[in-house]
């Protein structure tokens, strides 16, 4: 469940903002790739807005809901979006209450309570927060698992190539995914957050496409731990690192 006016706000107002720059992709791999699937998608805000239009898209390819908040006056700064997020939270508690993980994309200080309520009837909260300056500290205390948007978002690097032959030579052999993705890992020099590392492969020309479900693979966890080079690692806060093996030889 997603404050959408939330998120944008918080990157509206940030010093370094990039215009567009919100993206959904990662947090929504992250999620699944954690609890398995998502079956409860909304987003929430005043889609009249036009600073709203141009996620739309990528929300729907995502499956989620777009629910309409609409201000109560023109002059009410308000975010509305927090108590409908609310309210539907409520109502999935009460009627879907196989549902043991709720997963809530806001730093606003109105959802404490909330959380708070979830909590009381047993069911775990994750909460991914816009960043440090526009997410409550109550809030962060509150869920049982928090994430800062950047934590798992970062913008993939998009890296040049020389691809000219001399001579009029062959073309390169085509790499495969599996061989970009080592390059990816190898040239961080690091181990990687798996969502971001599919990303990062997306960004890569002639994967932008890329899809492991297309190769028979249920999921992204389940295609990394297929490349014989890659380890996987789960760790205790839910985050999933990538990383080669025997030093990355």
């Amino acid at each position: 469940m997603v404050d959408f006016e939330n998120l944008v706000l918080a990157f509206d107002e940030a010093p370094d903002n990039v215009e567009g720059a919100i993206d959904l992709d990662p947090i929504v791999d992250f999620i699944e790739e954690n609890f398995g699937a998502v079956i409860f998608r909304r987003a929430y805000a005043d889609w009249s807005k036009r600073k709203f239009h141009r996620y739309q898209h990528e929300l729907q390819d995502n499956g989620v809901e777009m629910i309409h908040v609409r201000r109560r006056t023109p002059q009410s700064k308000k975010n509305g979006a927090d108590i409908l997020l609310t309210a539907d939270a409520v109502e999935c508690l009460l009627l879907r209450p196989y549902i043991n993980h709720f997963a809530i994309v806001s730093g606003d200080s109105d959802i404490g309570p909330l959380i708070t309520k979830l909590k009381s009837h047993g069911k775990s909260v994750v909460v991914v927060g816009p960043d440090k300056r526009s997410t409550a500290a109550h809030v962060i205390e509150l869920a049982d698992r928090f994430k800062f948007y950047d934590d798992i978002v970062t913008p993939p690097q998009r890296r040049r190539r020389n691809t000219r032959t001399r001579g009029g030579s062959a073309r390169p052999r085509q790499r495969t995914a599996s061989e970009v993705v080592v390059e990816i890992i190898k040239k961080a020099g690091e181990p990687l957050e798996s969502a971001l590392l599919k990303r990062e492969l997306l960004a890569e020309k002639g994967f932008e496409n890329f899809s492991e479900k297309a190769l028979g693979f249920k999921n992204w966890t389940s295609y990394l731990n297929s490349i014989d080079q890659v380890r996987v690692n789960r760790r205790g806060d839910l985050g999933i690192e990538v990383s080669l093996r025997n030093g990355g030889r």
